[in-house]
């Protein structure tokens, strides 16, 4: 149930801020970072090819249906402002090292977000598993692994 709050959490600060980042985004589109095969070896899933979520230019969205809230994995990669980077580094992060200039995990439970920066650009990359048997440290493992993937093309 706390995993569905977070997914539910996330889904509405994203729809919040956004549209009013989408002016402010960098020039470039989230579902250009990640391959669906990618994500797929990665997760081990089948996704869908990666989307908009709900129609946003700074937040691509992978899973093997058209939910967001799927009982399956789903992953979330959001292209961000370095100033949003900075701000959630105030949530209590765990440094990550060897990922773009400065990298750090948020979350817990069956939950964490990977948040990169590289020069002036960010970017986070989430992977829920609500209904499956994942650990923190599988899903943090699995961001890492797309992180160093979507570094390549940053």
């Amino acid at each position: 149930m706390r995993g569905v709050r977070i997914i539910a959490s996330l889904a509405l600060f994203s729809c919040v801020v956004a549209p009013r980042l989408a002016a402010q985004a960098p020039s470039v589109d989230p579902c250009s970072l990640l391959t669906v095969a990618e994500v797929n070896a990665v997760v081990g899933m089948k996704s869908l090819p990666g989307r908009p979520y709900l129609g946003s230019k700074i937040i691509c969205l992978f899973s093997p249906d058209t939910s967001a809230f799927s009982d399956q994995p789903v992953v979330n990669l959001m292209v961000q402002q370095v100033y949003m980077f900075q701000g959630q580094k105030n949530m209590g992060p765990h440094p990550v090292s060897g990922l773009g200039d400065e990298a750090y995990w948020t979350g817990g439970d069956n939950y964490a977000k990977l948040e990169v920066r590289k020069g002036n650009r960010a970017f986070s990359v989430t992977v829920t598993a609500v209904n499956t048997a994942k650990t923190a440290q599988q899903l943090e493992q699995m961001e890492e692994a797309l992180a160093k993937k979507v570094l390549a093309r940053f």
